[in-house]
């Protein structure tokens, strides 16, 4: 039988059918358990009308749900797209238009907007419980099929579907775990949402046979409790949920000694954050990149240092120039190709031809080689080019916020009459911080190459973002909406109000609303959470009073 996603889980459950396979918030499952939930699930959506190529956006908990409903979709040869309630609706109408044919499958709900969609509604524990069901008919196996429609905001803001066949999910996930050392005994858990790559969620234990721990947990702590309960020997995060736990760590008697891979990705992996979580946690961190148009991790690093100094088995990258030059050492844009690449985006010619170019993926992140080890640089739309000189944002940005007085900065050219362009710099800065464009200059120097220090520096009291949460850089020079701190003190205002009505009401149902050790707890937790610029001293002692307060009313 070909490889695909149902057909591993297939197998597992019919070799140890009694093994752990899935463990959620809620829920232990086998591999028996997980197979007879995908049928009785794939037999729901049959009679519901799904067919061979049509599209199935969940919208579920990041649980065991997840991983059973992209088998249940796999096994009818239809595509599965993990939906986001928190998507615009400009998006939502946009991925709507594009995925043809499509079921919303609710578990149990989903956002209005996709209503216009035949939906199927379910409680989510009626997908592991009742009789024993199989849909009345499944295609023959397709390795070459798509069966995952994995949405990307790329560079534009603009989603896009990046089209994935069980080959390219097998391919890649093969090719990690012969790379990093994997096998069948590991235990898998990602931070990342369900939204997010949900494939690497799972897809590891799909292939070795171990197991996968899913989790909606917001809390450094919870993840923690969850990591020695389960053994998790594989963990997968951002580079800020991984510190929040290592701060934890170091805080308390936390058991972590069953990782063996900690794996920080999604965001820049400097070495600062790797020195600081590896005196914390005990464990070092590896960097590792990739993106939704390979189908996930490409690049990895050596555990404790900044860089990728390792190809994932089965890619090819090469940097090359604006020309299409293979660059051997210095700058260049990544190009990668292999089996796990995905060969087009789903209803959109145009960004289909720019990006995939004979067999090759046109990544649009910049790299510098240098002896032998990748560095992440910067986007290519990114690029100033001043006096015919090559200025990428980020590594300015990132030297900027090296400055103790600095808590944000984005970097974007600036139109000059002989130069072209100029090197600009917004900057929030820390309360109580007073920063002049002089001692910003002073302090690039040495940091930066004289031509990469922004001439102009625009002090300003927030940055503008995205929807995602991303700088927008084409919002930048101008007023960003909200910009007022006296309103943004009035909405914290209410914000504190509603939290602490909840709170109350959460203490309200609890038997015993003030314990001594539980109090500790609670104000460890939140200054292992805090980001400044109050001290842990005094938020420890601001939640302390709101206790008290709380438990003598």
């Amino acid at each position: 039988m070909p490889l695909t996603l149902h057909g591993l889980v297939a197998s597992h459950a019919a070799e140890r059918p009694d093994s752990a396979a899935l463990h959620d918030d809620r829920r232990d499952l086998t591999w028996g358990a997980w197979q007879a939930s995908a049928l009785r699930l794939a037999a729901c959506l049959h009679d519901s009308g799904v067919r061979p190529g049509d599209s199935v956006a969940v919208f579920c908990a990041k649980a065991a749900e997840l991983p059973v409903s992209m088998t249940a979709v796999s096994m009818l040869g239809a595509r599965f797209l993990a939906g986001s309630a928190v998507w615009p609706d400009a998006a939502s109408e946009r991925i709507s238009g594009i995925v043809g044919r499509c079921f919303v499958l609710a578990l149990p709900e989903a956002p209005s907007f996709w209503t216009v969609h035949p939906v199927i509604r379910l409680d989510p524990g009626a997908v592991f419980e009742g009789d024993a069901r199989e849909p009345a008919s499944a295609p023959a196996a397709d390795p070459d099929a798509d069966v995952y429609l994995n949405v990307t905001s790329a560079s534009t803001g603009m989603p896009m579907i990046a089209c994935a066949t069980h080959g390219n999910l097998i391919a890649n996930t093969r090719g990690v775990c012969r790379t990093l050392g994997l096998d069948s005994s590991d235990v898998h858990m990602s931070l990342f949402s369900s939204t997010s790559h949900p494939h690497e969620i799972f897809a590891r234990g799909i292939l070795l046979g171990g197991a996968s721990v899913l989790t909606e947990c917001r809390y450094p702590r919870e993840a923690l409790q969850l990591i020695g309960r389960h053994g998790v020997t594989a963990l997968m995060g951002l580079p800020p949920q991984l510190e929040g736990l290592a701060r934890i760590c170091s805080r308390e008697d936390a058991d972590i000694s069953s990782l063996k891979l900690v794996e920080a990705g999604g965001m820049h992996f400097s070495n600062e954050f790797a020195e600081l979580f590896g005196s914390l946690a005990g464990i070092d961190a590896t960097a590792v990149w990739g993106s939704t148009e390979t189908t996930g991790v490409v690049l990895a690093g050596d555990p404790g240092r900044e860089g990728f100094t390792r190809v994932v088995e089965g890619y090819r990258v090469e940097l090359r120039d604006a020309d299409g030059a293979v660059v051997e050492e210095g700058e260049g844009e990544m190009w990668v190709s292999g089996e796990a690449v995905v060969s087009r985006y789903a209803g959109d010619r145009a960004s289909t031809e720019a990006g995939f170019v004979n067999g090759w993926f046109r990544t649009g992140d910049v790299f510098r080689r240098e002896d032998g080890c990748l560095h992440f640089v910067g986007r290519v739309g990114g690029l100033i080019k001043s006096a015919g000189l090559k200025v990428h944002p980020l590594e300015v940005e990132l030297a900027l916020l090296r400055h103790p007085g600095i808590a944000d900065a984005a970097v974007a050219g600036e139109d000059h009459p002989s130069r072209g362009e100029t090197v600009s710099a917004w900057v929030t800065t820390r309360p109580g911080a007073v920063v002049s464009p002089q001692e910003l200059r002073r302090f690039l120097r040495g940091r930066l190459e004289d031509y990469k220090i922004p001439r102009t520096f625009h002090f300003v009291d927030d940055l503008p973002k995205t929807p995602a949460g991303k700088i927008d850089r084409t919002a930048l020079g101008r007023a960003p909406a909200g910009a007022d701190p006296r309103a943004d003190i009035l909405r914290t205002d209410i914000e504190l109000v509603r939290l602490l009505n909840h709170r109350r009401q959460t203490m309200s149902r609890m038997e015993q609303s003030y314990d001594g050790n539980w109090l500790e707890e609670q104000l460890s937790s939140a200054a292992g959470h805090n980001p400044g610029p109050l001290s842990d001293d005094t938020v420890r002692e601001i939640l302390a009073f709101i206790i008290d307060m709380m438990t003598r009313r």
